[in-house]
């Protein structure tokens, strides 16, 4: 009878303790089902996610994973009515490990509104650090999307993002052009840091160009530099830039040519015959090199304060495949970018937040003087 009652207490013990380790799933599971039958949020066999646990993802998401025959189409269109079951933020639903599994990404902590940049954010080859994102560090890969479009309303960072890219690159000792018909200073710093650098661009003009017959020249001379580097490649049996440079041949040097708010050439209306010219000429030289350029280590950054479809159509924006976008209010604008409307769901409040890729991100921020660091807000 003892060996009964003492086998009996040991199964308790372990009944126990089985019992607390599957609470964190049976509690979750019971508000998942009463949510499921209320909502008829259910499979094609009628039954409800089963819950899988959850892991904090960094420190700013936390994954709970559901198994769960329901379309990934129908997650998202309850996404509202799941945020007042999770009590948070849903930054992403997205497929788990396999495809019936869900994960479903609860915003713990939000990002920072401010990130200074720092060297040390700095990325090996042809990959340019952005910011920092919910879900993970924020980079443009060159190689696999080898020109870029950032765009953002005034004061929204977009310059900004453009003047820590070129600083990058400049480090990197890549060649570095800058069309800024602005003026205002907003990249006098990397000005003077190329300085260091200024035989890798001897010939092509300076650093920062404003007059558009030197942009004229320039974009020309690009033209037949990706031209020239493409038939050097053919006959080296490479594919691109990096294969080249790695094959002990005389290397080439990268080249990033940012354009601060194309419209400027993109979108002007020309007052006479010469004029009109130009600006045809600077058009088209641009979209040739967005062409044939992708594999020549020639890269094409284009910044927009207002994108429309007139001047950002489909011919240069579909080889514009780095898309980085900041808050706009109208959806047709962030359409024109992204090709969805998640850049109305930014806060507006906060400069420098971008959807970069597909992810919402803080930018770094590169002052555009050294003066101006001292000023720069700190982290809130």
């Amino acid at each position: 009878m003892n060996d009964i009652l003492i086998l009996a207490g040991r199964l308790a013990v372990v009944a126990g303790a089985v019992l607390l380790l599957c609470l964190p799933l049976i509690i979750p599971q019971g508000r998942v089902n009463r949510f499921a039958w209320t909502t008829r949020f259910l499979s094609y066999d009628g039954k409800p996610p089963r819950y899988r646990g959850k892991k904090r993802f960094n420190q700013y998401l936390r994954r709970l994973r559901f198994h769960s025959r329901i379309p990934l189409e129908e997650w998202q269109r309850q996404k509202p009515t799941l945020e007042v079951l999770f009590k948070k933020k849903i930054y992403a639903i997205k497929e788990g490990k396999t495809v019936r599994d869900v994960d479903v990404f609860l915003v713990q902590e939000k990002l920072p509104k401010f990130i200074p940049w720092d060297d040390s954010y700095m990325e090996e080859g042809r990959r340019f650090a952005i910011g920092e994102g919910y879900m993970g560090k924020a980079v443009w890969d060159v190689k696999s999307l080898p020109h870029g479009l950032v765009a953002g309303a005034s004061g929204g960072g977009k310059t900004t993002i453009l003047r820590c890219i070129a600083h990058q690159a400049i480090a990197k000792k890549w060649n570095v052009s800058i069309f800024d018909f602005k003026g205002g200073g907003d990249f006098s710093d990397v000005e003077r840091e190329s300085a260091e650098y200024h035989d890798l661009g001897d010939g092509y003009g300076s650093l920062i160009i404003s007059d558009p017959k030197k942009a004229s020249q320039l974009l020309t001379a690009l033209v037949v530099e990706a031209r020239g580097r493409a038939e050097k490649f053919k006959e080296a049996g490479v594919r691109d830039i990096d294969e080249y440079n790695a094959s002990g041949k005389m290397p080439f040097v990268p080249w990033l040519v940012v354009v601060d708010e194309a419209a400027e050439i993109l979108d002007v209306k020309p007052t006479d015959k010469a004029e009109k010219e130009l600006y045809t000429e600077i058009n088209q030289s641009l979209r040739t090199l967005a062409r044939v350029s992708r594999a020549t280590g020639i890269t094409l950054l284009l910044g927009f304060i207002r994108p429309s479809a007139d001047v950002l159509d489909g011919q240069i924006k579909n080889n514009l495949l780095f898309r980085c976008c900041g808050y706009f209010s109208d959806p047709a604008a962030s359409r024109i970018v992204l090709d969805n409307d998640r850049a109305t769901e930014l806060p507006p409040e906060v400069k420098g937040r971008f959807i970069i890729g597909e992810e919402e991100a803080q930018a770094y921020y590169l002052p555009a003087r050294a003066e101006d660091q001292a000023k720069a807000p700190g982290r809130d």
